[in-house]
């Protein structure tokens, strides 16, 4: 099976557990008939079954290992991206107690250093112009409150 097929199948699952836990906070059925929830609900569970068939799919007709061969080394290469995306999930969370600027500040940092190899003066610097821009224009001049 090759590493495309898996990680279009493990997205396609993961997306289809976060909108059907997410769907829950709606009511499936109203007064009036279908609530909120009903569509939600019902494509996590269609997208869920997808996942599956394609799994199951894709592994009657591979003739070779389920895994990819040199998988390990490939999760290595993609460690950094999977770290910044961590990073991007946990700064999403930590927004919801406050202020935007100071996770997507932090978020910025750590991308700048491990991805376009800045140093961490120029790290510092750089996002800082940056989110004081995005704050001169969000908070000043369009009035959306970002802090």
């Amino acid at each position: 099976m090759r590493a495309s097929e898996l990680l279009l199948i493990a997205g396609t699952a993961v997306f289809a557990v976060v909108l059907g836990v997410q769907s829950t906070d709606f009511q499936y059925f109203s007064k009036q008939g279908f609530g909120p929830g009903f569509v939600p609900m019902n494509f996590a569970i269609l997208a869920l079954l997808l996942a599956a068939y394609l799994l199951i799919k894709a592994r009657l007709k591979a003739e070779g290992p389920f895994l990819p061969e040199k998988i390990s080394e490939r999760l290595k290469a993609a460690g950094p991206a999977i770290i910044a995306a961590a990073l991007l999930f946990g700064a999403t969370a930590l927004m919801h107690f406050g202020s935007v600027l100071a996770p997507l500040y932090a978020v910025m940092v750590v991308i700048s250093l491990a991805f376009l190899g800045h140093s961490l003066v120029r790290a510092l610097v750089l996002n800082a112009v940056t989110l004081a821009a995005i704050y001169g224009i969000f908070s000043l001049w369009l009035n959306i409150p970002v802090v």
